[in-house]
């Protein structure tokens, strides 16, 4: 028969992370934000185009913008936990910024100049912070 063992001693608290990410960490959270933010504005205006007799249906107008919507809220999270200085978002936030990079290339040779510099330079700048908040978090 199994029993239930306590002990008097108390277990210690796990650790917390920081209150707030270094400098590195802060400005890869406001990139992650001000895309978070454009997903979301995206979303919107996608929305807003469906009755304007865009090629697609109004069905695949609102399921864009729901699928847009929830990586506005995914991308969200992930910018509160790089700015509270959790090391799980990081990930998150590199793969993330990887997967934008051809975007960003496309957009230049498709002759979007200003949106192909901004996601190529936030995404460099993105990837750069995170790599360089997680070794600044490994030192004692």
């Amino acid at each position: 028969m199994l029993r239930c063992l306590s002990t008097p001693e108390r277990i210690p608290l796990a650790r917390t992370s920081r209150r707030h990410a270094g400098v590195p960490g802060l400005v890869a959270a406001v990139i992650i934000a001000v895309q978070a933010l454009g997903c979301a504005a995206f979303a919107a205006l996608f929305l807003l185009a469906a009755p304007k007799g865009a090629s697609l249906s109004d069905a695949s107008h609102l399921v864009f913008s729901l699928l847009t919507l929830v990586f506005a809220i995914g991308l969200a999270v992930v910018a509160r936990g790089l700015w509270r200085g959790e090391r799980w978002p990081q990930t998150a936030t590199v793969v993330w910024l990887v997967v934008l990079l051809p975007v960003g290339w496309a957009m230049l040779q498709a002759g979007r100049g200003l949106v192909g510099v901004l996601l190529l330079g936030g995404g460099v700048v993105g990837i750069g912070s995170v790599v360089a908040e997680s070794r600044g978090a490994a030192r004692p």
